[in-house]
């Protein structure tokens, strides 16, 4: 009878040093890396913004960062100045957008991806004390649009197929904003260096670039349209299963999302850095339109698309 108390209570024992023991991993597993300083994210306030903040939440959360949820903060202008006043920590910003903030570039560096990067990364990190880490290779830039049938009627898949197409009397209408059609890193500068000319007939010109506006006109034939002005993670492109037109000459600046966190705050954190640029090798253009359209059109929330992504990509369990 002794004998069956004193195993029961070494089983008891043994059973009690190994739960203690367990519970110590999954302590550790789940332990905050920052539980008393939680870094402030914020995002713009559009549907992307939305998608993107997500991404980096989920990532971060995961990877044991404590964060302070303020994804679709605001208009850029907002975010930056936020960032600037130091109410975020980190932000999501375009590398084109780089040539509003800064000065003493020549134009044609917000043409190239990793010049306009290297660019505004020096900049914010001498003057601003904002580190902007490697971006995700998605050009959320201006582009040029058809439907998939006309594309394949004419063999349209860059802008050279496009100058050609033109000047052999392709019949074109093109819906673009006014902004777009008369600055050189627009319509002009394709124009430029592909060697095509659209005359004013051929236009139609909106007084803003809401590219809703030129894709449903696009999409509708509006009068007679064509040709639209796009941007190039819209939503709307795999929908309706239009063709962006490759831009070899890369004409307008490129606009790769990138984390713009302070400096400061990476310098306590390092390790935010590798599960950022990790998140953001996930994407591209094609992913990114996708995952507009899963918001846009097919009603989902940003974060449930930003989550399922994520767990696709074994970022997530």
């Amino acid at each position: 009878m002794k004998k069956n108390k004193l195993y029961s209570f070494s089983l008891f024992l043994v059973l009690l040093v190994l739960s203690a023991c367990g519970s110590t991993d999954n302590n550790e597993e789940t332990e905050a890396i920052n539980p008393d300083d939680p870094i402030v994210l914020g995002s713009f306030v559009d549907t992307e913004g939305g998608i993107l903040g997500n991404m980096l939440l989920l990532a971060l959360e995961e990877n044991g960062y404590t964060v302070t949820d303020k994804v679709q903060f605001g208009t850029p202008d907002v975010q930056r100045n936020a960032l600037l006043q130091a109410e975020l920590d980190m932000g999501i910003d375009y590398t084109g957008n780089g040539q509003y903030y800064s000065e003493g570039f020549e134009e044609a560096v917000w043409g190239d991806a990793q010049e306009g990067y290297q660019a505004i990364k020096t900049y914010d990190e001498e003057n601003n004390s904002l580190t902007w880490l490697e971006p995700a290779e998605a050009n959320n830039t201006e582009m040029l649009a058809v439907k998939k049938d006309f594309a394949d009627e004419n063999n349209l898949k860059t802008l050279e197929d496009f100058a050609a197409y033109v000047n052999d009397g392709g019949e074109v209408k093109f819906i673009t904003s006014q902004l777009f059609a008369e600055k050189n890193m627009g319509l002009l500068g394709m124009e430029e260096g592909y060697g095509f000319k659209l005359d004013p007939d051929q236009l139609i010109m909106l007084p803003h670039g809401n590219t809703a506006e030129t894709i449903s006109a696009l999409e509708n034939g509006t009068d007679d349209v064509n040709v639209a002005l796009v941007y190039g993670t819209d939503g709307s492109v795999p929908e309706l299963d239009l063709v962006v037109l490759e831009d070899p000459l890369s004409i307008p600046p490129v606009f790769e999302p990138s984390a713009v966190i302070r400096t400061e705050v990476l310098e306590e954190y390092p390790g935010i850095k590798e599960v950022v640029e990790n998140t953001f090798q996930t994407l591209n253009l094609e992913n990114l339109q996708v995952m507009n359209k899963k918001v846009i059109v097919d009603g989902l929330s940003p974060a449930d698309v930003a989550r399922e992504h994520l767990t696709e990509e074994g970022i997530l369990d």
